[in-house]
């Protein structure tokens, strides 16, 4: 696949270069990390498998050789040849085809899955590019993916010439034909795509910083998505909660942790965060909820909801169950 446009930022991701953190580096990993997991499994391949993440359309790319892809994510206009194509379905994307797809009417990320592994090189095990840390990419500079980069596969994949078109379209006719006999439980893992969200918090260890009238304003207002958003962390406008006047030392920082400025307003911290951080904390999202974070476009509306760790888990399990057992069935096909 040739790229032809990459829109703001197109760039292999998977799960996150997980572990590290401990010697300097972000975790980094898909932003909608259900998008990503739920493109996979639509072709009943491990969710750890490289993706494609795309910002906010823009990306146009020619196939160099035939292949089966699937698209999730925002709600974007997908064409191959201008032929519109859905999203959250398997299809072929013949050799010498242009895909492209355009700015989403909802949503920020759309991701890119493909049955043939593409070709990355992992660092940390994990491919994901990261430009600040020089780590990942299709060069391993952390360079997102630019106009001209040629994107190939695995080797030990399947040939795509010897297995033919029509092989091919038997491989995307019977993926789907499988989703839509589950397409109840598919509906279910597709991340669902607004506006506004409510996005569930459990308090942290240092709540108690925070005076019951400071929590009432962060749970009994909405906030908005500013520009000043990134994969990095998410800094949202809205009335100032207060002050927490405690001197903190930095320490590790977790995936969703909601810091709290001098300015009274949040941080929520995202996938490539920095390592350490010094502002008080007054709770984290819950893993669920990340994907709808990465959905979020500067404007997005946000409500907070407190919940607790026995229910975080659970929800955490029963999404993890749905994902696992639709990507075993979606394998069931030999391909």
């Amino acid at each position: 696949m040739k790229i032809l446009a990459a829109g703001l930022a197109t760039r292999f991701t998977d799960l996150g270069r997980v572990g590290h953190q401990h010697i300097g580096y972000t975790q980094s990993g898909a932003l909608d990390t259900n998008s990503h997991s739920f493109a996979n499994a639509i072709l009943g391949v491990p969710k750890t498998q490289p993706t494609i993440e795309i910002l906010l359309g823009g990306f146009k790319a020619i196939a160099t050789e035939s292949l089966v892809i699937a698209i999730t994510g925002a709600h974007s206009n997908i064409q191959i040849d201008g032929k519109a194509q859905p999203l959250n379905q398997a299809f072929v994307l013949n050799k010498g085809q242009t895909l492209e797809i355009k700015q989403p009417s909802t949503g920020a990320r759309n991701y890119i899955a493909s049955l043939n592994p593409f070709s990355t090189k992992p660092f940390l095990n994990s491919v994901c590019a990261v430009a600040r840390e020089k780590t990942g990419g299709i060069n391993s500079d952390g360079k997102s993916l630019q106009p001209g980069d040629v994107i190939s596969y695995d080797s030990d994949s399947y040939d795509s010439d010897s297995y033919g078109a029509e092989n091919l379209k038997d491989i995307q006719v019977a993926k789907n034909s499988l989703i839509e006999i589950n397409r109840f439980k598919a509906s279910l893992l597709e991340t669902p795509i607004s506006d506004e969200y409510i996005i569930k918090v459990v308090l942290a260890y240092q709540h108690a910083l925070f005076d019951h009238k400071m929590k009432a304003r962060f749970f009994h207002q909405q906030f908005t998505v500013s520009q000043e958003t990134s994969a990095m962390g998410m800094r949202l406008r809205g009335d100032s909660i207060g002050h927490v006047s405690v001197k903190l030392y930095s320490e590790g920082i977790a995936n969703g942790a909601v810091q709290i400025t001098p300015e009274g307003l949040p941080i929520i911290m995202l996938a490539e965060r920095q390592t350490i951080g010094g502002y008080p904390k007054l709770g984290s999202i819950i893993s669920n909820d990340l994907p709808l974070l990465g959905q979020c476009r500067p404007g997005s509306i946000i409500r907070f909801e407190e919940t607790d760790l026995f229910t975080a888990r659970q929800l955490y399990l029963l999404s993890k169950s749905r994902l696992d057992r639709f990507s075993r069935q979606q394998a069931k096909w030999g391909a």
